[in-house]
């Protein structure tokens, strides 16, 4: 997933049901507009803002980064840099940029299918230096990158690790070497914006989008659908050297209700459907499996249901933590509610992710530990707690069943569903007692899944909405991304981890699987192993 020499990331392991697509030999087939099911409207649509994977969808249609993922996450690619090279001692990056590559233009204040200027160097340095100033929640991501301490604190006035060698060139100098930094490029945040038009909007640059990627963006009806169109002028091509993308139009249609996407999609007004209902998976399988139009495969993410530690009843209570997590029974809910389709997971990292440990120490299903600890916890009698969940993909039946079980050793839950955008924001500043989360894979490393989770530099929307902390974890996650040794790195995250779930800051509950299902007429479309948000729709075709 990245240059051998500096980042030595375990390849993913790939399970399916199905098999998973081929690429089509088809002769690609240009036209025609692509409806793609979305189960809430994104929250952001600039890349400095998107934490999410419904932003991320809308956000990579547009914008690009310097490097990106391979569908498999086994290498980085180039992407708006052609080439680059490193230092001996992996801590200066310098890349070359593709010549001819233009912005969306942009006319009377709407992007247009016109071309625009010419990507430069300036406009990478740019790009990083705006996510500082706008106090972007991902800007941390580099934080290795040399001046970055002084930059954020308003000390210099550009950020002093990050040099424009010629118009095509630009080079990052890092504090330290820190093995995922060109994984962590191809983060979506860190996509390259016009100075000119994210100025002109400022804070309303999220709905006057303007990048370098295969789609312009048309329109945003809020709730209902975000629409881009065919760059005419992108500059990549497939392997056969025909012009990216096939077809005219995509439509990100929103529909929260999973069994009116489910009916949408059998009656043909959606063409890719991913996240399939847990209700409606065997008919899924059984209709679709055999005519190869769906793939179901792990997706390196974890599904937890988060405590906030920095208030009551939570708060300097391990014991109560401890509780919650030995009254669930995990494996019935994911037969009972999933279809056996996740994988129980102990801990904070998934499967397929370096440095997942398969001897981490967590919790079975103990009613009768439960209560003892509840008891030594303060709590004999039980006590009432909210859990707060986002709307859509099946979160309010397993928030139930949590709910159900809980109230076995005397926890009366009440639940609270919100728009995911809400949801989000209450978790950001930490308005909340028990939410459900998920995080999936940004960058292939367990930095990405324990630093940014649960270090608590990392308070509220940089990722760690449980507010955790713990003065022995920070020191493991902070030493273990300055280790340059891989097999040290990787004991100093197993042992933090450890540490985390005796502190059980979460109810831990599964590790992700990603799924899709697609209409005979759609062809080349491939789920990524890091999830559906990064399924490339410029690939995609229709046949008429």
């Amino acid at each position: 997933m990245r240059k051998k020499a500096v980042l030595l990331l375990l390849a993913l392991g790939v399970m399916s049901l199905m098999s998973l697509p081929a690429l089509a030999a088809d002769k690609p087939v240009y036209g025609g507009t692509l409806v793609y099911r979305e189960a809430s409207d994104p929250p952001k649509i600039d890349p400095a803002f998107t934490t999410d994977t419904a932003s991320d969808r809308a956000s990579n249609l547009i914008f690009e980064t310097l490097v990106f993922n391979d569908p498999d996450g086994k290498k980085i690619l180039p992407g708006l840099a052609e080439s680059w090279t490193i230092n001996k001692d992996s801590t200066v990056f310098t890349f070359k940029l593709r010549k001819g590559v233009k912005f969306h233009s942009v006319s009377e204040g709407k992007p247009t299918l016109n071309k625009g200027r010419e990507v430069k160097a300036e406009d990478v340095k740019y790009s990083f230096e705006r996510l500082v100033r706008l106090k972007s929640p991902r800007a941390y991501f580099v934080e290795q990158i040399k001046g970055y301490k002084e930059f954020t604190e308003g000390k210099a006035k550009e950020w002093s690790g990050i040099k424009v060698l010629d118009p095509y060139t630009v080079q990052f100098t890092l504090e330290y070497p820190f093995a995922p930094f060109l994984a962590v490029l191809a983060y979506h945040a860190f996509s390259v914006v016009p100075r000119e038009d994210a100025e002109k909007w400022g804070k309303d640059f999220s709905f006057h989008p303007v990048g370098t990627g295969p789609f312009v963006f048309k329109e945003w009806k809020h709730d209902q659908r975000f629409v881009v169109e065919r760059n005419p002028h992108y500059w990549g091509k497939d392997a056969q050297g025909n012009r990216l993308p096939y077809v005219d139009r995509v439509e990100l249609r929103v529909i929260p209700d999973q069994s009116v996407a489910w009916l949408e999609f059998k009656k043909g007004n959606i063409d890719i459907l991913t996240a399939v209902p847990d209700e409606v998976y065997k008919e899924c399988v059984a209709t679709y499996g055999p005519k190869k139009l769906f793939v179901e495969r792990p997706w390196v993410g974890t599904y937890y249901i988060g405590m906030n530690t920095s208030k009551p009843p939570f708060k300097d209570n391990v014991k109560l933590r401890q509780a919650l997590n030995w009254a669930i029974d995990r494996q019935a809910i994911n037969q009972m509610i999933l279809n056996g389709r996740r994988k129980v997971n102990k801990g904070v990292l998934p499967p397929g992710m370096p440095g997942f440990n398969p001897n981490l120490k967590g919790y079975g299903y103990d009613p009768a530990k439960a209560k003892k600890l509840l008891a030594e916890a303060g709590y004999p009698n039980g006590l009432d707690v909210e859990l707060q969940f986002n709307a859509g993909a099946g979160h309010k039946a397993i928030c139930e069943a949590v709910q159900a079980q809980l109230s076995q050793i005397g926890v009366n839950v009440k639940l609270k569903e919100l728009d995911w955008g809400v949801h989000l924001d209450t978790c950001d500043r930490g308005e909340t007692q028990m939410f459900r989360m998920g995080w999936v894979v940004d960058y292939m490393d367990p930095d990405n899944f324990l630093f940014v989770n649960l270090h608590s530099s990392n308070f509220g929307s940089k990722g760690n909405y449980s507010f955790y902390k713990n003065p022995k974890v920070d020191q493991l996650l902070s030493e273990a991304r300055r280790e340059s040794n891989w097999g040290k790195r990787m004991k100093l995250y197993q042992e933090a981890e450890q540490l985390i779930v005796n502190d059980a800051p979460w109810i831990f509950l599964f590790a992700y699987t990603t799924s899709m299902v697609h209409q005979p007429n759609v062809k080349n479309v491939v789920l990524p192993a890091m999830g559906d948000y990064q399924i490339d729709l410029s690939r995609v075709w229709k046949t008429k």
